[in-house]
């Protein structure tokens, strides 16, 4: 709850999908898949694949910044699965609305 969706192109696609298509890659594996703003606890919750569109060697990746992206770094995670993923966001997100992150 108390949660500003800034942007979310998160698709349920994995990235070793057969039927991604070469040239949808970088679509759905890019930098900027997802962010989620907290106004009352002031967090910014992100989510990209690094490096962008590579997905051979990339993950996706979670951050959590006091204010913006210029203030403290309080949570870091990574992963190339979309699953585990989409457990660690649910579970950031409750903590920061619950105010334990």
């Amino acid at each position: 709850m108390g949660w500003v969706v800034e942007y979310n192109t998160l698709h349920e696609i994995d990235p070793d999908s057969p039927s991604l298509p070469d040239k949808e890659r970088r679509l759905f594996f890019s930098q900027d898949l997802l962010q989620f703003h907290h106004p009352r606890y002031n967090r910014l919750v992100d989510v990209g694949w690094y490096p962008h569109g590579d997905l051979e060697a990339g993950a996706y990746g979670l951050v959590v910044y006091q204010g913006d992206f210029r203030g403290r770094l309080l949570h870091e995670y990574s992963s190339r699965s979309r699953a585990a993923l989409v457990t660690e966001l649910e579970r950031v997100l409750s903590e920061v609305s619950e105010g334990r992150l």
